[in-house]
């Protein structure tokens, strides 16, 4: 029988971790990288980027400016670090040695402990993988026996899950972007590889605000693309109940995105929820689109 590997939300992480990262999309890796380094900040830990190629520490750390980190200032006062060892010929050969040698000197300088951001690449792991593996192997008890956090990322289009899968037994599981919302009845996800959102469970008038401030989100982010004919992406697949006021949000977000040019796409629509919407003509909303995918039978309006 095929194992899972547990899934952990990177807010979630704690000391100890050694966690895989399995991307299909860069705004997935940054997402979650960011979380990762940010949520470090905050508690006390030095955060040490570690990339696959010698690129200058700011370059290196754009995409935390634009999420609002002074990274010139960290970088000076030391709270970041950026490590091109990675890129050397030998940068898995003692990987572990060089996080052991980091963190000691993290917590020598009065941090909390160290958080490492390591991205792999196909040209780094050896034949067969085999480099790749053994250097994973040495880092955990690296981790087990210190204050540290670590995220290992591979790029999903390069490596293939065959590949990836003998990967997680040598992490104590996978790590994802925080979820949008979660509460005893609903939980929003964001997704990357195609990007949106996702709805588990039931949406009603006790957490309707937190769908319409998902979607405004969302929406900005898909402006943000600037990509002709981007739309924002909704998957309903595991959605258990809507009631009419949600629907009604969804109809109003949708007359929006097309007074803008883009759309609203509803993926896994059940026939429940399709014939209710082409009862009240709702399926004919100027943009919005209705998929139904792969849906459950069981969703009501």
């Amino acid at each position: 029988m095929e194992t899972v590997p547990a899934l952990r939300a990177v807010g979630q992480m704690r000391a100890g971790d050694h966690l895989l990262l399995g991307y299909e999309a860069d705004e997935e890796r940054e997402t979650v990288v960011a979380a990762f380094l940010l949520d470090g900040l905050a508690s006390g830990h030095r955060g040490l980027v570690m990339g696959p190629a010698d690129v200058p520490a700011e370059l290196a750390l754009t995409f935390l400016g634009t999420r609002g980190c002074a990274v010139h200032d960290e970088l000076a006062a030391g709270r970041l670090t950026v490590d091109p060892h990675l890129s050397t010929p030998e940068g898995l050969w003692d990987l572990d040695e060089v996080i052991r040698r980091e963190t000691r000197r993290a917590v020598g300088d009065g941090y909390l402990g160290l958080r490492v951001s390591m991205e792999i690449t196909r040209e780094q792991a050896g034949r067969g993988l085999k480099t790749l593996h053994d250097s994973e192997l040495l880092l955990e008890p690296v981790f087990a026996s210190l204050p540290v956090l670590g995220i290992c990322q591979y790029d999903r289009r390069v490596f293939d899950d065959l590949e990836l899968a003998p990967l997680d037994i040598l992490h104590r599981g996978r790590v994802s972007a925080d979820l949008v919302w979660h509460d005893d009845l609903l939980s929003i996800t964001r997704t990357f590889a195609p990007p949106g959102l996702a709805l588990a469970g039931e949406v009603d008038d006790s957490n309707v605000t937190a769908l319409a401030r998902a979607l405004q989100d969302e929406t900005a982010r898909v402006r943000a693309r600037t990509v002709i004919g981007s739309r924002t992406r909704l998957d309903l697949r595991e959605l258990v109940f809507i009631d009419v006021g949600a629907l009604r949000l969804l109809v109003f977000t949708a007359l929006a995105l097309h007074a803008s040019g883009s759309a609203l796409a509803l993926h896994g629509v059940a026939p429940h929820l399709r014939r209710l919407m082409r009862v009240t003509g709702w399926d004919r909303i100027p943009g919005l689109r209705l998929d139904e995918g792969n849906v459950r039978e069981e969703v009501l309006p």
